[in-house]
């Protein structure tokens, strides 16, 4: 009974808003496990009795899969991709669609843009109880695989991930075909249409419009508590204000040393949030060493096996400026073609620079490792 009384709608009306100037609002019918209907504005009226669901078009919204501390509030998520904005907060709508191994998976979207959306459907006669990204009605892919669904002039694709949620990736077509090397060899299920052939679970995806507009307010309590409730909630005050004195004065004890030791790791700063900032930046500047030296692990072992079959040659310079490895090499026999080492670096996540070469048998090679960011 409890289940049913939970139970979402089994039954949706999904609007999409133009994506478009030649292509106006468009409709889905949506039913478990029943044949589905689309088309074009307006749909059939027995439609509009359903609850409606506003879908977020894909190039309308941003994903983020970012490190979040415990405790987190939600008035605090701008925070996490402030480095990423562009512009104020509050014209922003951030929603969170999972948690999960100290991560929070959000998406972004401008808040004018979606209040003007659900002002469109009301005029339209469509009553919003519900809203989702477009690339949430993808099914979810299993670790190491993909979902790509193609539409009009764009491309959108899912990756399902291992301890972390999966990626998203929206790829317009006027950006050429080829997609980015990580998403080059993925196996993905090919799906096509103006919606996706086949849908996720909607009673199980997490909605994308808390906080879009005003809630209606509480109404104030009816029942009056007896003199029992009230000596229970004084004693419960009275034990929760003492917890929150010792835990305050742990707190303040611990609280120079905190200093002390954030201080010492990022520099002075004159408040959290600039400390956190300074923290961000140092852990990112470790990750992308931490990257950069596997990159040189992996073109020195492709390096070292290439002079293995080639006995004739030898490492005459090493050097690395944190971008640019360069390498000389001397010896003696045929020169191998610049396809080799363009292989090497590309296995590296590297770009391989072709260098003047040196007199007689000495060759100078280059691979670029990408600016930090």
């Amino acid at each position: 009974m409890f289940e049913r009384l939970r139970a979402k709608p089994r039954q949706w009306l999904l609007v999409r808003p133009p994506t478009s100037a030649d292509v106006g609002w468009q409709w889905l019918h949506y039913a478990a496990q029943q044949p589905r209907s689309s088309g074009d504005w307006p749909p059939p009226a027995a439609y509009l009795e359903l609850p409606g669901a506003l879908i977020i078009p894909a190039l309308d919204c941003s994903h983020f899969c970012l490190p979040a501390p415990p405790g987190l509030k939600r008035h605090e998520w701008p925070q996490l991709f402030e480095d990423y904005g562009q512009q104020p907060a509050e014209q922003l709508l951030v929603s969170c669609l999972s948690r999960d191994c100290g991560h929070l998976e959000l998406l972004v979207m401008q808040r004018q843009q979606v209040q003007q959306w659900l002002a469109e459907c009301a005029a339209l006669g469509v009553q919003i109880t519900q809203g989702w990204a477009e690339l949430q009605l993808l099914p979810q892919p299993e670790p190491g695989h993909g979902v790509c669904w193609q539409r009009e002039q764009l491309l959108c694709l899912k990756r399902g991930g291992q301890a972390q949620p999966g990626q998203w990736l929206v790829w317009p077509q006027v950006l050429g075909a080829t997609l980015p090397q990580a998403w080059r060899e993925l196996p993905v299920e090919q799906i096509a249409g103006t919606w996706p052939s086949r849908l996720a679970a909607l009673e199980q995806v997490p909605g994308v419009l808390e906080g879009a507009r005003p809630q209606p307010g509480h109404g104030r309590r009816s029942a009056l508590m007896t003199g029992l409730q009230r000596r229970l909630l004084l004693a419960c005050a009275l034990l929760a204000v003492c917890w929150g004195a010792v835990y305050l004065l742990q707190t303040w004890q611990q609280l120079a040393d905190w200093k002390a030791q954030v201080k010492a790791v990022a520099g002075p700063s004159s408040s959290p949030l600039q400390a956190r900032g300074a923290l961000a930046r140092l852990q990112n500047q470790d990750t992308d060493w931490r990257v950069r030296q596997q990159q040189i692990v992996t073109l020195e072992q492709a390096l070292s096996g290439w002079l293995q079959q080639q006995p004739g040659w030898s490492v005459s310079s090493n050097h690395f400026d944190g971008r640019l490895w360069r390498v000389g090499l001397s010896g003696s026999g045929v020169r191998p073609e610049p396809a080799q080492w363009q292989a090497m670096a590309q296995a590296a996540g590297a770009q391989w620079r072709a260098e003047p070469q040196g007199p007689g048998a000495d060759l100078q090679l280059s691979f670029d490792l990408g600016e930090q960011p």
